[in-house]
């Protein structure tokens, strides 16, 4: 580091260790980076905090921070460089040009744990998968003494569809320090995707004491994991409470936290909750954010929200305003914009009106581009699940089937899969199957319901 004296090197000491560890102490860091006269990198973190927030309140903050490390740039190290062109492509909107500086940060200097985070989370955004992973193992075989790296590499190959491996590797984590929570969200994305609920539960409840010095993100995050859990094991009455105690209400202000709680509260709808007033909340933080678009995934997200709320006004603003963003869209990001996020913003918005057939057909525009949006697997799952709906509610019983049919191989545990399942089949006229379906269905809402009283 270039002219980093002592407390210049505990900073950024300090700030990697929180943010590896979901910390919720970065005031700390942010108040000697905002004394720091000398050291470039400080300033270049602390931009990189603010863009993480996806918030023009962000934005702007980062955009005063980088300004201030260019004062400082003199006989900058190519790495510093390096972070310093990241930061600046970011700030500008170019996501994939600073994607690829701190790529190539990892790639010659993969000790830089800070760089390696924001590469996988700027490959996250874009739903890059095959970076998100290639990332993780760069840093896994240079960072063998550093206890996080463990799941920042197994999330990469969870992401890949490489579950056994990501569940091992997460849990060789949490066995040299049960306190990782990124170790902990890898884990029950795993067990979520193998349709491992009652191990989901109790894997999390496990941890969950760990978390209470996690920032807002991952703290309501793996709550909200755990509410997805126990909607499939057919509790949603404790998924709603845990919305209301845990995921909804830390930080209101947050995009995470919002699309958390949009999340789980569209979930629950769809299995048939009456979520009463919440909707409204929620929209109070979703109204300021009509024209951002620093991300299309949250975008999406507060759009849903809204038309949810009935705020009519607002969703079509919005809905112009993504058409505008898709204009303007770089080459590089058309896909997600033009392709993905319009069709599917018109869609939610007619699902959300009860346009069951307009929905259908405007999502599953946008179904094959999906991955582009960002997010995890699982995350993406919620527009999956509102296709479905529109699907089934639309009459296009051929297509609903297919996609159910591929859930309930993929998951075969989850008693709602097979009740849809069974309409469906019943609707085409397979009165056996949906027999067969049904029976399966209660079964298994038997084992879940003797499960969840003998843990009560």
């Amino acid at each position: 580091m270039s002219n980093a004296d002592a407390g210049a090197v505990a900073a950024l000491d300090f700030v990697r260790q929180e943010w590896l560890a979901f910390g919720n102490r970065f005031g700390e860091f942010v108040a000697a980076a905002d004394k720091e006269e000398k050291c470039l990198l400080l300033p270049l973190v602390a931009a990189s905090l603010n863009l993480s927030m996806y918030s023009p309140e962000g934005h702007a903050a980062a955009t005063r921070y980088a300004a201030r490390a260019r004062t400082m740039s003199a006989g900058a190290n190519p790495r510093e460089q390096a972070w310093l062109a990241a930061i600046d492509a970011w700030i500008a909107g170019d996501s994939e040009q600073s994607a690829r500086h701190f790529e190539k940060v990892v790639a010659e200097w993969p000790r830089d744990l800070l760089a390696v985070k924001l590469a996988q989370l700027l490959a996250f955004s874009r739903g890059d998968s095959e970076t998100l992973l290639k990332v993780g193992a760069q840093a896994a075989t240079a960072n063998e003494d550093n206890r996080f790296v463990r799941a920042m590499h197994a999330f990469g190959l969870e992401e890949c569809n490489r579950l056994d491996e990501a569940e091992t590797l997460a849990r060789a984590a949490v066995a040299v320090d049960r306190c990782d929570p990124w170790a902990h969200h890898t884990i029950a994305h795993c067990l979520e995707a193998r349709g491992r609920m009652l191990e989901g539960v109790a894997f999390l409840r496990s941890m969950s004491d760990t978390w209470e010095g996690c920032n807002s993100f991952m703290y309501t995050h793996n709550w909200w994991h755990l509410a997805l859990f126990l909607i499939d094991l057919d509790r949603t009455d404790e998924a709603l409470q845990l919305h209301d105690r845990r995921v909804w209400g830390v930080w209101k202000e947050f995009c995470e936290d919002q699309a958390n709680a949009v999340s789980l509260l569209t979930r629950l709808e769809l299995r048939g909750v009456d979520v009463g007033s919440r909707w409204a909340d929620l929209a109070t933080y979703l109204k300021p954010r009509l024209h951002e678009h620093f991300s299309a995934f949250h975008d999406l997200h507060y759009l849903y929200g809204l038309a949810r709320a009935g705020e009519q006004s607002a969703v079509t603003e919005m809905l112009a305003s993504l058409e505008d963003r898709a204009e303007r869209a770089k080459p590089f990001e058309r896909e997600t914009w033009a392709d993905c996020t319009v069709p599917l913003a018109h869609g939610l918005a007619a699902h959300a009106k009860g346009d069951h057939a307009d929905a259908a057909r405007l999502i599953g525009q946008a179904m094959p581009h999906l991955r582009t949006i960002g997010g995890s697997i699982a995350q993406r799952a919620l527009f999956s699940a509102i296709h479905l709906d529109a699907l089934a509610r639309s009459g296009w019983n051929d297509k609903a089937l297919a996609i159910l049919q591929a859930d309930e191989r993929e998951r075969p545990t989850v008693a709602a899969t097979k009740r849809a399942l069974a309409e469906v089949y019943r609707k085409l006229g397979r009165t056996e199957q949906a027999l067969a379906a049904e029976y399966q269905a209660e079964q298994l809402a038997r084992q879940y319901r003797a499960a969840g009283e003998k843990a009560a």
